[in-house]
C-alpha cells in the first residue's frame, strides 16, 4: 500500500477532477458544434467533398480520443479511492509522488513502464 500525505492525496484527486471537468467541457463543446446542432457541418466551409470527409473524420477522431481519455481519468478517480492507488500494477512497489503528480493516471513505476513499453513496442522500420 502506498501512503501519501493528505495534501498529496488531495492534490492528485484535484488534478484528476480538474482534468475530468476540462474533458467534459471539451466534449460538450464538440457535440454542440459551431451552430449548436452537433459536430460542425464541414460542407458549409468548402465544396470539396474529400476535404469535408477528412475534416469530419478528424472531428470524430478527436472526439473519440477525448472520450477515451475521460474514461481513463474516471478510472483514475475510482482507483484514487482504493488502497492500490499509487502502487505499481506490475511490481506492487510504490509509484513516486512526483511521477503521479506529473501523470496522475500512471499505473506503473518508471522501471515497469519502460519494460511494458519495450515489450509492447512495434518494430517499424522505414524502407525505401
Amino acid at each position: 500500500m502506498r501512503y501519501f500525505t493528505i495534501e498529496q492525496h488531495e492534490a492528485l484527486r484535484a488534478a484528476l477532477t480538474a482534468r475530468a471537468a476540462l474533458l467534459r467541457e471539451t466534449i460538450a463543446g464538440a457535440l454542440a458544434g459551431q451552430d449548436g446542432a452537433g459536430l460542425p457541418n464541414r460542407s458549409e466551409e468548402t465544396d470539396d467533398d474529400a476535404v469535408v470527409d477528412l475534416q469530419s473524420s478528424l472531428d470524430t477522431t478527436q472526439l473519440s480520443r477525448t472520450t477515451l481519455e475521460l474514461r481513463e481519468v474516471e478510472r483514475g478517480l475510482e482507483r484514487w479511492h482504493t488502497p492500490e492507488f499509487g502502487e505499481c500494477a506490475d511490481c506492487a512497489e510504490a509509484i513516486p509522488f512526483i511521477r503521479l503528480q506529473a501523470n496522475p493516471l500512471a499505473i506503473r513505476c518508471l522501471a515497469c513502464q519502460a519494460a511494458h513499453e519495450h515489450a509492447h513496442a512495434t518494430d517499424i522500420h522505414a524502407t525505401l
